[in-house]
């Protein structure tokens, strides 16, 4: 049996998923239910991964708003409860051998780290003459992301075998919209738990390409600010910007990435650097945002055995 699968590891992992108060994934299994029989459902989920009997339900598409009272929609893709569990017991696997490959200039999704302590990085170049940056904007990360390069990449990294077979099942997605079931070609669904993980893997090439030219950056998932000290420097760090991220299969939102200089201010994780000023617009309490549409549980005749893709038909390499 892998270690990562016991049973007080895959219960911590279902105390975490609680604590997050998701909602139920398309097989319509809330959280109180899942807990209710806990230990049976533990047990039949690890016995499925060492039978290779394991499958993942399709994620449930809900709509919810980019901010609260925008207009804007953003999609999270949210799986089952068991997937949950299931993922983030793998997650917490993994961490240790991820960890030692990312780089200081990475802040989002990591123990220890957080938007202030990004914020303070930037500040900090700043007063030590990097007036100069490159505010950069990927063009739909999440949804254009390569899952071969990724998971080639896990595979040098993490060397358990069962792991990479769900990393690459996880992958292999399905979404329910309530209507149809679809299988993007491309992207990491934004919802589930090891999406943010391997999403400052796909980056850690672009963090480390630019540190060994010798530019900074700050950088929180695929939000993130080069800065140098001269115009001419900041050209040369967007041309190699562009040139790591096509290798990657991914591009810059050219609309949306500009080099300014510091005093013509900019804004940068919800925070308005204006020369030696941080601004951060004052909002009268944390709003939750509204979800816009969800969709229903998942018939079973949208799902048929034949769409139930086992472990045991995903390689680990």
């Amino acid at each position: 049996m892998h270690p990562w699968l016991a049973g007080p590891l895959l219960r911590r992992a279902f105390l975490r998923v609680r604590e997050n108060h998701g909602c139920a994934g398309a097989d319509a299994v809330e959280l109180a239910a899942f807990e209710a029989t806990l230990d049976a459902r533990l047990d039949e989920l690890r016995l499925a991964v060492e039978n290779g009997d394991y499958w993942a339900w399709p994620l449930r598409r809900i709509e919810v708003e980019k901010h609260p009272g925008s207009e804007e929609r953003r999609s999270l893709l949210v799986p089952a409860v068991q997937d949950r569990v299931l993922q983030t017991a793998a997650a917490a696997y993994m961490e240790p051998f991820l960890e030692k490959e990312f780089d200081d200039c990475s802040f989002a999704y990591r123990r220890g780290r957080s938007v202030r302590m990004a914020v303070e990085r930037v500040y900090r170049y700043y007063n030590q003459g990097y007036l100069w940056l490159v505010d950069a904007d990927i063009d739909d990360f999440f949804g254009s992301v390569d899952r071969d390069l990724v998971l080639g990449r896990l595979s040098t990294l993490v060397h358990d075998e069962t792991i990479l077979r769900l990393a690459r099942l996880w992958l292999d997605y399905a979404v329910w919209d309530g209507l149809h079931l679809t299988r993007p070609n491309l992207g990491l669904p934004q919802g589930s738990v090891i999406s943010p993980m391997l999403a400052n893997l796909c980056l850690d090439v672009l963090d480390d390409r630019l540190l060994a030219e010798g530019i900074q950056l700050v950088r929180y998932a695929d939000d993130f600010v080069i800065l140098t000290k001269s115009r001419k420097a900041a050209e040369r760090a967007y041309a190699l910007t562009e040139e790591t991220l096509a290798s990657l299969r991914l591009r810059l939102n050219e609309g949306k990435t500009r080099i300014v200089r510091f005093s013509e201010g900019f804004r940068f994780l919800g925070v308005i650097f204006l020369k030696d000023l941080l601004l951060q617009p004052w909002k009268p309490g944390r709003k939750r945002l509204k979800v816009l549409s969800a969709a229903g549980p998942l018939p079973p005749a949208f799902f048929p055995e034949s769409e139930r893709r086992p472990l045991r038909r995903y390689r680990s390499f």
